[in-house]
């Protein structure tokens, strides 16, 4: 099994943005979705690396090694596509159902065992079903995007059945929640359940801010795409 591997922000910025505030971490983050409400798109970076006369799961992309002149070997949909390092390799296709993913990379190293690419992804998801809970199972491709979410009074975050119901003594209070419903600034908040199918969602973020009226949140998108 291949999976596509996460660009993570190293430690140090995570601290420096904790210790220089909510402002700071929020303008880090990337805009909520503005998709409609059976649809969610997300954006994440990423990397991957695909094993000699192997398909990357999903897709028709394939490497067959160097090629006579010492190119990559790039099968895509069975066509040869020598690539050299920086090259672009670009995909787009429906590894599941009601899914969509775009793959916009280039080519960072090959040998004879593998070719490494890296860039971003776009997922799209359609004709989404919130079903919290359960579990995933075997994973085919895997993103994490990152993710922020403006919650007015009422609002669920775009996925799942977690609502802002307002602000109380302990903190926010979420519906939806398993457990303790309160979170405080900068509390983590994590949430897993399916939304089609073949597709499990997993959120782990953090409250940045909130008041009696919206709830800010932010952190990441877990998209796991399951083997048929």
């Amino acid at each position: 099994m291949t999976r596509i591997k996460i660009f993570q922000p190293p430690f140090f910025l995570a601290t420096a943005l904790l210790l220089a505030g909510c402002d700071a971490i929020q303008s880090f983050l990337p805009p909520s979705s503005t998709a409609p409400a059976n649809t969610l798109v997300y954006d994440a970076p990423v990397s991957l690396t695909i094993k000699k006369d192997s398909l990357l799961p999903g897709t028709t992309i394939a490497y067959g090694g160097r090629t006579e002149t010492g190119a990559a070997k790039v099968l895509l949909a069975g066509v040869i596509a020598p690539k050299k390092i920086a090259d672009t390799l670009d995909w787009e296709g429906a590894p599941v159902a009601n899914t969509k993913v775009k793959l916009t990379t280039r080519v960072i190293s090959f040998d004879d065992n593998a070719l490494t690419v890296g860039g971003t992804a776009r997922i799209e998801l359609n004709n989404i079903s919130i079903q919290p809970g359960g579990a995933a199972g075997t994973v085919m491709l895997e993103f994490a995007a990152p993710v922020s979410y403006t919650l007015i009074k009422g609002q669920a975050m775009p996925g799942s059945n977690i609502a802002f119901v307002g602000m109380s003594a302990d903190g926010a209070q979420f519906a939806g929640l398993q457990g303790f419903a309160f979170r405080k600034q900068l509390d983590s908040l994590e949430y897993d359940g399916r939304i089609l199918p073949k597709v499990y969602l997993r959120l782990d973020l953090r409250v940045i801010s909130f008041s009696a009226d919206g709830a800010v949140l932010g952190g990441t998108a877990n998209i796991k795409l399951e083997a048929p």
